[in-house]
């Protein structure tokens, strides 16, 4: 098969080695990469990609990063053989911009986007005042077609330019990028991690045939440090038996 490995010019990446390993995870998508197989000799894929080495180099330590790619000391590095998606934990992004970096297609289905009040529950997890107004946006996320999560999300209507400011999101828009777009970009987020078994809702969202727990990520985001202004708070419900969840710790 006759590929274009060139680096394709994407304007949201702001380095070459970013472009480069965007092209790499599409080639890893796209299969021409396969799972379990193993990458050219660097000066070969360097000259394929049309790159320098120490450019690939970095391409390659963040796809190793994001368990896409496996160095095996001595023997080579080769595309990860794992048979459905890894989502790295230990990234601030949303979840579609981290289906993309693993390689996948991310998808949307069932998008809402309303306005409510805080109740006493919602309203100390935000840290607003209870009937405070709040955007509340519902939607479920697919890889590849698949869906692997349901997402619920809540702004205070008070942080944003204006409390309509997100009313034309669309299916396929980042939360994270819009935030920052109207001054609240996301630096940080504590998470809670809950097993919970799905009830008949999230079954029929995510397509479920039997009561297999899920894994919740309940998460405050934060424009500068915890303790500051809660910028979203959000609960993500993941189907563990068709994405994994990974987390690098590092000493």
């Amino acid at each position: 098969m006759d590929t274009n490995w060139s680096v394709r010019l994407d304007p949201e990446t702001r380095t070459l080695g970013a472009r480069t390993a965007t092209r790499l995870r599409e080639l890893i998508r796209d299969g021409v990469l396969a799972p379990g197989s193993r990458l050219p000799a660097e000066p070969e894929l360097a000259r394929r990609l049309g790159v320098s080495r120490p450019t690939l180099r970095a391409a390659v330590t963040e796809l190793i990063g994001d368990l896409l790619l496996v160095r095996r000391r001595g023997v080579g590095t080769f595309v990860s053989a794992a048979p459905r998606p890894a989502h790295g934990l230990e990234r601030l992004t949303g979840v579609g911009r981290g289906i993309a970096l693993l390689g996948h297609r991310p998808g949307t289905t069932g998008l809402r986007v309303r306005h409510v009040v805080a109740d006493p529950s919602l309203a100390a997890e935000l840290r607003v005042d209870p009937g405070a107004p709040v955007v509340h946006l519902t939607r479920t996320r697919t890889a590849d077609g698949v869906p692997v999560a349901h997402c619920a999300e809540w702004v205070p209507a008070g942080l944003l330019p204006e409390p309509t400011a997100l009313d034309a999101f669309g299916a396929e828009d980042s939360l994270h990028d819009r935030l920052a777009a109207l001054g609240l970009p996301l630096r940080q987020a504590v998470t809670r991690l809950v097993p919970v078994v799905p009830d008949a809702d999230l079954r029929d969202r995510l397509a479920l045939t039997s009561d297999t727990p899920l894994l919740l990520l309940e998460q405050r985001h934060y424009p500068a440090a915890p303790g500051d202004r809660v910028a979203l708070f959000s609960r993500h419900w993941y189907d563990t038996g068709r994405i994994d969840l990974q987390l690098v710790r590092r000493g």
